[in-house]
This record gives C-alpha cells, structure tokens and sequence, in this order.
C-alpha cells in the first residue's frame, strides 16, 4: 500500500448506529492526518462505483490497525463491502460547492466559518477555482462586519 494514500482496508467489528453512516478510523492513521480530520467530520468514504458521506470518528487503537476502516453497519450495507475489501477516506468538499451552483448573483466575499483548518483551506480553494469568488477564512475570535440585503 503506498504510504500517503486515502486507501484502508476494511475490517468488520459490527457496531450498530441504527441508519447513521460513521466510520470509525485510529486517530494516528495516515488519512486522518493528512485530511485533518477530527470526532465527527462528515467524509467521503468510496469503493468502486458507490460512495457514501459519513461522520467519523475514533476508535480506540487496540481494535484497528494503521491501514484499517470500520464503518456502521448501515454504511456496510450501503457500501456492500466485505471483510479486507480496499475503501478511500477523504474529506468532501463537493456538496456544498454543487449547492452554491444555486445562488444567482456572484458574491463578493464567502465567510467559512466551520471545520478543521485543512477541510477548510480545501473549501476555499474549490470556490475560488470553481466559481471565482473570494472566500475567507477568518481567524478565532477576528472581528468582521457582516452587511446583508434583500
């Protein structure tokens, strides 16, 4: 397995979640570093042509290796993955640049405000490429003023 890739192999340790999607991941796994991730970020989880959003979180080291993924049992059925089948992690940033596809006016400036410094510097970079506009992340505590119409 190439070292800084998003692939995990699967291992089934059969946690129920009722219909919720999560992925359990160690903390110190490779993916989790190099996306950022932290309890409770929404990610991209794939295998071949199905693919699911998934809050993550961690897992106690003992039970999964470096290179191992666990997902809900909701999210294995999705998935229709089986024990030591390959998966990619990654975090997703696709949504919510589809869903700005429906603002009608181009904006002067986007205000990201939520998630882990990585994921957001991410964010900001595919709006600038895909739309154009100026999105900014501000820094703890900063003071920006906000103007709105309608």
């Amino acid at each position: 397995m190439e070292q800084h890739s998003n692939i995990l192999k699967y291992k089934h340790l059969g946690i129920y979640t009722q219909n919720e999607n999560v992925v359990y991941i160690r903390e110190a796994c490779h993916v989790c570093i190099s996306e950022g991730f932290e309890a409770l970020t929404r990610i991209r989880v794939s295998k071949a042509t199905r693919s699911i959003l998934a809050s993550f979180n961690v897992i106690n080291p003992d039970v999964l290796l470096f290179n191992e993924i666990d997902l809900s049992d909701a999210a294995t059925k999705k998935l229709n993955v089986v024990e030591s089948e390959d998966l990619s992690a990654y975090a997703d940033h696709k949504e919510p640049i589809d869903w700005m596809r429906k603002i009608k006016n181009k904006l002067e400036r986007i205000f990201i405000v939520h998630g882990e410094k990585q994921s957001l510097v991410a964010l900001q970079k595919g709006i600038k490429e895909t739309y154009g506009w100026d999105a900014t992340i501000p820094q703890l505590y900063s003071n920006k003023n906000v103007l709105s119409f309608k």
